[in-house]
C-alpha cells in the first residue's frame, strides 16, 4: 500500500476499512483531508471505470463521494475517491433519495456499456423486453458462470425452467418502464452523512425494473420497515411486488453462488422451486 501512496503523491498512512467482499478498502489522511482508497490486485482499468460511470450517472439526482483519481498500478485497479464521514439520517429520506433515481427513465432496459457486479460481469444490452432482459442478461449469464464454477445441476436447470416459465405466465403480460437503478443497493452501499443526507455509493447502473433495487434492500437486513414503507407511500409498487421481490433477488443470490459457493445453494433453490407450486 506504501508503493500506491507514493505513486499517488499521498504523504500519508491509510488505515484498512472492513465492510466490502470485493476490494481492499482504506481510509487515508493527507494533511487535513480524508481520502477513501479502494485497490484489487487483479481487475483492468474497466472495472472502476464502470464505477465511475455509475456514479457520475447518480450524481445528477443524489449525493455520491466525488472521484479524484482511478487507473492502474501494479496489476491492479485503484480508485480514490471522497471520504464522507457518516452520520445519523431518517429513513423517508433515504426512500425519498431512491425514488428520485427511480424517477429516471428511458425507452430501453440494459446500459450503454456493461459493467460489474462484485467482479462478475454484468452485461447491459439493450431489450425492450423486461423479461427477456432478466431471463437472459441478469439470470443466464450467472448460471453460465455457474456452470463453469460446478454450481449448476440438472436438479437446479429443471427447477429453473419450471421457474421461467411460472414468471412469464403469471407476470408476462405486465408491462413494465425502465427505470435507473442502483443496482446493488444493500445496506453496506448507503449511507447518511453527518448533515443526515443520504449517500450511495457502489452503484452497477442500469435501466431495469425499480422492484430490483428494493429487493435487494430487503435480502440481507439493513432497512428498517420505515424505508419500504416511505417508498410505498413516494411511488407505490403495484399488487404483486412481495413475490415479484423474492424473483429478483434470485439474481443476487446467483451473484453470491458464483463468489461465494454453496453457501447460497440452498437460498438459490427455494427461489427456483417457487416455479413448482
Amino acid at each position: 500500500m506504501d508503493e500506491l501512496l507514493n505513486y499517488l503523491q499521498l504523504q500519508s498512512k491509510a488505515v484498512p476499512i472492513g465492510g466490502g467482499d470485493t476490494n481492499q478498502a482504506y481510509r487515508v489522511t493527507d494533511g487535513e483531508r480524508d481520502y477513501f482508497l479502494k485497490y484489487h490486485p487483479q481487475m483492468s482499468a474497466d472495472f472502476f471505470q464502470a464505477e465511475v460511470g455509475g456514479l457520475e450517472e447518480l450524481s445528477n439526482f443524489v449525493r455520491v463521494p466525488k472521484v479524484f483519481q482511478h487507473g492502474t498500478f501494479m496489476e491492479g485497479a485503484f480508485i480514490l475517491m471522497e471520504w464522507i464521514e457518516p452520520g445519523e439520517g431518517d429513513q423517508k429520506d433515504l426512500a425519498h433519495a431512491l425514488s428520485k433515481i427511480h424517477r429516471v427513465k428511458a425507452d430501453y432496459f440494459g446500459y450503454k456499456k456493461n459493467n460489474f457486479i462484485g467482479v462478475l460481469p454484468q452485461i447491459n444490452t439493450f431489450t425492450r423486453d423486461w423479461w427477456d432482459f432478466y431471463f437472459t442478461y441478469r439470470l443466464e449469464i450467472q448460471i453460465e458462470i455457474a456452470k463453469g464454477r460446478n454450481h449448476w445441476t440438472t436438479k437446479r436447470e429443471q427447477n429453473y425452467q419450471l421457474f421461467k416459465e411460472w414468471v412469464y405466465q403469471k407476470w408476462g403480460t405486465m408491462s413494465f418502464e425502465p427505470t435507473l437503478l442502483h443496482g446493488d443497493f444493500w445496506s453496506g452501499n448507503t449511507f447518511f452523512d453527518t448533515q443526515g443526507q443520504p449517500v450511495f455509493i457502489d452503484p452497477v447502473v442500469s435501466y431495469g425494473h425499480r422492484e430490483v433495487d428494493l429487493a435487494m434492500s430487503q435480502l440481507f437486513g439493513g432497512f428498517r420497515r420505515e424505508f419500504i414503507d416511505s417508498y410505498q407511500e413516494i411511488l407505490p409498487m403495484r399488487a404483486g411486488w412481495e413475490e415479484r421481490l423474492t424473483i429478483y433477488q434470485l439474481y443476487y443470490l446467483l451473484v453470491h453462488l458464483n463468489t461465494f459457493g454453496e453457501s447460497y445453494g440452498d437460498a438459490v433453490d427455494r427461489v427456483l422451486a417457487l416455479g413448482g407450486k
